[in-house]
């Protein structure tokens, strides 16, 4: 048997043994320096980039310099929206040839109106459906040198319906009275020539024309052509010798009906908003292409043939071959639906038709009359008035003679018939 080995020995060698070997197992292992890769940001990234692919860059970052980069983009954008501002901004706005105030409640208050999508869509049919007139009104205008803001006076006439009737007996596109025709319109039992829009346009301008001659002030003119040239008259006399002789003075001091007053600030806001849609921000139809290559109908381009006697204006049509409500439409003056029987009168026609016309004319027999009266010794207008139950008035129009006028015995007298 060997030696025995001390117990205390043992014991002591045991313990030195674990403690070494508890250091070496605890000790860290220390890659090798050129082996080391840092990938913990590349990691962070594409495990959020998986899990939330909208996140960006900026929002990883420490709160610290998330604030501080949200305050510089907040800047960035406060300065891009102060560059930018002037490129939302709407087109500059034209200056009118007609005098506006800058402020005007009144003129603001129709302004207001016309921006609500509600009334600007009524607006924009009005201007629409005006096509057919609008450019010879323009054109019209243009020739006469007279300020294009009347364009829009027949919007706040009558919306540009050439059949408008007002509760007054006003008529037609630029809403002529009765009282108010002559001398620039015919009308009588067999011609109304309010509701011919070219002719009546004819007639507005020559009004107009004549009111600012007799005032020098548009807006006083125009004011006129709704008063009338007496009532402007009579308001202007009424202010004192201190006074401004302006339209807004007159306003002011209640001189002409509430109507008038709002006549013109409705005109300056319509063709404001018109001229400066663009400015607004609104969309209307201003047809300026239209204006610059159109040479139709649009711009009254038309063949005329005349006659004297009555003839159906369906009658001709039919014979020419064209559709019959259009030769109507191009003469609604006719209210009868025929031509004056004894005054000439022009047929309007579409253009490069008047030789067709002229043929078709010959081969129709004019519209007889049943009754036809020769004038006999002691004959007066009143007493053939009396006999055949019509007005001595009715007798000069449909025979084209004053009411004064002396009968020649002999003579033919077309008498209205029942």
């Amino acid at each position: 048997m060997g030696k025995k080995i001390p117990a205390l020995f043992i014991v002591f060698s045991l313990a030195a043994f674990s403690t070494l070997y508890s250091q070496e197992i605890d000790a860290p292992q220390e890659p090798a320096p050129q082996e080391f890769t840092d990938n913990s940001d590349e990691i962070i990234m594409d495990s959020i980039t998986e899990e939330l692919p909208e996140y960006i860059e900026e929002d990883l970052l420490p709160v610290e310099e998330t604030q501080g980069s949200e305050q510089e983009t907040a800047g960035e954008a406060e300065e891009t929206e102060e560059t930018e501002a002037p490129e939302e901004t709407a087109l500059p706005r034209k200056e009118l040839t007609l005098p506006m105030p800058d402020e005007n409640a009144e003129i603001e208050r129709f302004r207001r109106q016309y921006l609500d999508p509600k009334w600007t869509q009524v607006l924009y049919n009005a201007l629409e459906g005006a096509i057919d007139y609008r450019l010879y009104v323009r054109n019209a205008l243009a020739e006469s040198g007279l300020p294009p803001e009347l364009e829009y006076l027949p919007i706040v006439e009558s919306n540009y319906k050439t059949n408008a009737k007002s509760k007054s007996g006003a008529l037609g596109l630029w809403q002529f009275m009765a009282n108010s025709v002559w001398p620039f319109l015919t009308l009588n039992d067999y011609v109304d020539e309010r509701l011919d829009p070219w002719k009546e346009t004819d007639a507005a301008l020559k009004k107009l024309q004549d009111n600012y001659k007799t005032f020098g002030d548009w807006l006083i003119a125009i004011a006129a052509y709704n008063c009338g040239a007496g009532a402007m008259t009579r308001a202007l006399a009424k202010l004192s010798k201190d006074d401004t002789k302006d339209f807004w003075t007159l306003c002011e001091k209640k001189l002409i009906p509430a109507q008038t007053q709002a006549y013109v600030p409705k005109l300056l806001a319509i063709a404001d908003l018109c001229i400066n849609c663009a400015h607004y921000g609104i969309e209307l139809p201003l047809h300026e292409e239209e204006y610059e290559v159109l040479f139709n109908e649009k711009n009254a381009v038309f063949d005329y043939i005349s006659v004297d006697k009555a003839y159906s204006i369906a009658t001709l049509a039919q014979t020419m071959r064209i559709d019959t409500q259009e030769l109507k439409r191009l003469n609604p003056s006719f209210v009868l639906g025929f031509t004056h029987p004894s005054v000439k009168s022009q047929i309007r026609l579409p253009a490069g038709m008047q030789e067709i016309a002229q043929s078709a004319l010959e081969t129709m027999e004019p519209i007889d009359f049943p009754i036809k009266y020769t004038v006999v010794q002691g004959d007066s207008l009143w007493a053939i008035s009396r006999r055949y139950g019509c007005t001595v008035s009715q007798i000069c129009e449909l025979n084209g003679i004053k009411e004064n006028a002396i009968l020649k015995i002999g003579k033919i007298l077309y008498i209205p018939s029942k």
